[in-house]
């Protein structure tokens, strides 16, 4: 099983993660896996859940670094989950200044 597959089943709690399509996931030498995420076209208030939102692409990328990090464990790797991590963290106080604004779910500054 690839990497793509596996972080994908490591995100298996999140639903948006059915916004994320894998193809190519053969393990088949020189056949590159591909990953494609449909992104969120409108605010949610305006449109309903069509799409993934940066921040589960985010996520995604997290549990990749750490399936590899799980094959091939390395410090610059560990550092790399640690960054995105503190980078979904960042986006989670956006969302809640948002929130506390009232102006989540509206494009609006």
């Amino acid at each position: 099983m690839r990497h793509v597959e596996k972080a994908l089943m490591m995100m298996k709690d999140n639903e948006l993660s059915r916004f994320i399509e894998l193809s190519n996931i053969e393990d088949i030498k020189e056949v590159a896996p591909v990953v494609g995420f449909t992104i969120q076209s409108d605010p949610v208030s305006e449109v309903g859940i069509n799409g993934c939102q940066a921040r589960d692409m985010l996520e995604y990328l997290i549990y990749l670094f750490s399936s590899l990090n799980q094959a091939m464990p390395n410090r610059e790797t560990s550092m790399t989950i640690t960054k995105l991590e503190e980078a979904l963290m960042l986006q989670d106080k956006r969302t809640a200044d948002r929130k506390k604004r009232m102006v989540e779910g509206f494009n609006k500054a």
